[in-house]
């Protein structure tokens, strides 16, 4: 899913829905703030630390683009250097942001997110910030993208704003001059089984991710079997939604280890995934 917020020039995000997109979405964090001749951006896994660096940058330089992204993994490992935003091609002058899942190849070695290889690969392929100057470009990038939306800050010379939205009719303006890309920065059952459990709320990468509690029956789960759903009740650790029911987050990898974890008996979970 994701959260990401875009703020216009004299706007800021409630600390609320900070908190809120944050719950929903906990599996790292960041901002970037458009200062002056730069971009200030920051980044973690500890969501009470990263709100607190956002607001109070904001707060420095309010006249100008913002924004924040709460992350919710569905490619690349839940670590810091795959939080958004990402540089563009390396350079400081421009960073991006998303929400959704992108139509991206990734290698099976690769631990990166589909995002950042997005922006370190593909954009900087197509020419960079200059490729959404350009209609016919921009066009299929939205097109590539469908469903999906991307927020793009830069101070290169060479580019014609220093804001892109790309597909932002799939997000909304609220009344006070913020962009979200989605409602998950409303208070849920989800974000306030967080909010209960403050060492995870405010996760700082030491958490040992191979053994935790599925968050949907509670049984404890071991990576070492399926990474990707509960063997007790079939929920996906990414959404919480049932495989094979309501879960969006099926990939080719998935299909694959899970049925040879079945198939050579590696696996022996409780939950017929039914690859």
């Amino acid at each position: 899913m994701c959260l990401l917020v875009v703020s216009s020039p004299n706007s800021t995000p409630r600390r609320k829905d900070l908190d809120n997109a944050s719950c929903n979405n906990p599996h790292g964090f960041g901002y970037a703030v458009i200062a002056g001749n730069k971009i200030i951006t920051g980044k973690g896994m500890s969501a009470k630390k990263v709100i607190k660096e956002f607001l109070a940058v904001r707060k420095q330089y309010p006249n100008s683009y913002a924004m924040y992204h709460a992350r919710f993994a569905t490619h690349g490992v839940k670590n810091e250097e795959n939080c958004h935003p990402f540089k563009v091609g390396g350079s400081d002058l421009t960073y991006l942001a998303h929400n959704g899942i992108l139509p991206v190849h990734i290698e099976p070695t690769d631990r990166r997110s589909d995002t950042r290889i997005f922006a370190e690969d593909i954009l900087p392929s197509m020419g960079g910030i200059t490729a959404l100057d350009d209609t016919n470009l921009y066009s299929m990038i939205e097109k590539w993208s469908a469903g999906n939306k991307i927020a793009v800050f830069t101070l290169d010379p060479n580019a014609e704003y220093d804001c892109y939205i790309i597909n932002e009719d799939l997000g909304y303006w609220d009344n006070e001059g913020n962009w979200w890309s989605n409602d998950s920065y409303k208070e849920t059952v989800w974000g306030k089984y967080f909010k209960s459990y403050p060492d995870v709320y405010e996760y700082s990468g030491n958490i040992d991710d191979s053994q935790y509690d599925c968050l949907m029956c509670g049984v404890e789960a071991d990576d070492d079997y399926n990474p990707y759903y509960c063997h007790n009740c079939g929920s996906c650790f990414d959404c919480s939604m049932i495989v094979n029911d309501s879960c969006l987050c099926w990939t080719p990898e998935r299909e694959e280890f899970s049925r040879h974890k079945q198939t050579t008996g590696a696996y022996d979970g409780q939950y017929d995934f039914g690859f």
